[in-house]
């Protein structure tokens, strides 16, 4: 379970011997020290998680999946999801999806991509093989490789893939800011989407902090790291977080 930032805070103040007193304040001190412990797991995460360190389990308490309609180019943009996406978990086409009561929103211009949320997934049998950008065009010509295309063998054999988000239009922003493409086409057609939520900054000690409880230790240590450098104590508080860092990083 995910747990809030006041909880972090409480340990934080019994740390630094701080409960009763206002020497260290919510707004200057301990919501910036979580926000920046925050920013630093994220980078750490993405750098385990890319290096199979880590598996899909860690974001399994900020894991979503949304049914999507793509567009002439098989494409959907990562701006039409309901959350900011940290990371495509799995991409999967054709579903077979069930009605859940809200109204279908609608698609007029078949050159946009939409997030259908009157759809939520049931099953698919063709699930999408994630291809690098360097392997994108492997399966063009051959039949045997997932994303091929081609007429040679019949639509049920084909095996579908995905290429990671990308900027095909050089925009900073917008629907066609970033797109993840499925192929064989899908044109116009469903797949359901997977994916971790970003974890969001907190303004306020009420909010949760969207990491698993799992980390809550080493959210800890490096809030109070943080702490440490700004009240220049570096012989004390800082170096043995910082120890306490470095081993969790390594069992991470």
């Amino acid at each position: 379970m995910s747990f809030t930032a006041q909880s972090l805070r409480d340990q934080l103040a019994f740390a630094l011997d701080a409960e009763n007193s206002d020497h260290y304040r919510d707004d200057l001190d301990y919501i910036p020290a979580i926000n920046a412990a925050m920013k630093w797991l994220t980078a750490v995460v993405n750098a385990a998680f890319g290096e199979n360190k880590i598996g899909e389990e860690f974001f399994r308490e900020i894991s979503y999946s949304g049914v999507f309609q793509t567009n002439n180019n098989s494409r959907v943009s990562l701006d039409i999801f309901p959350t900011e996406v940290w990371t495509v978990l799995a991409v999967m086409a054709l579903p077979t999806t069930e009605e859940n009561g809200n109204p279908a929103p609608p698609t007029p211009d078949n050159t946009r991509s939409y997030y259908l949320d009157n759809l939520i997934h049931v099953s698919s049998l063709n699930a999408c093989k994630r291809i690098s950008v360097e392997s994108w065009t492997d399966g063009l010509f051959n039949p045997t490789e997932a994303g091929y295309d081609g007429d040679q063998i019949c639509d049920e054999l084909k095996l579908y893939s995905y290429l990671q988000p990308i900027n095909y239009r050089s925009v900073s922003r917008g629907e066609t800011s970033q797109e993840i493409e499925i192929r064989p086409s899908v044109k116009n057609g469903k797949v359901t989407v997977f994916w971790a939520k970003k974890p969001s900054e907190i303004t306020q000690l009420a909010d949760q902090i969207d990491f698993p409880n799992s980390v809550f230790q080493l959210l800890f240590d490096k809030a109070l790291n943080y702490i440490a450098y700004k009240q220049g104590d570096q012989t004390t508080l800082y170096s043995v977080t910082s120890a306490d860092i470095q081993q969790l990083i390594t069992v991470l």
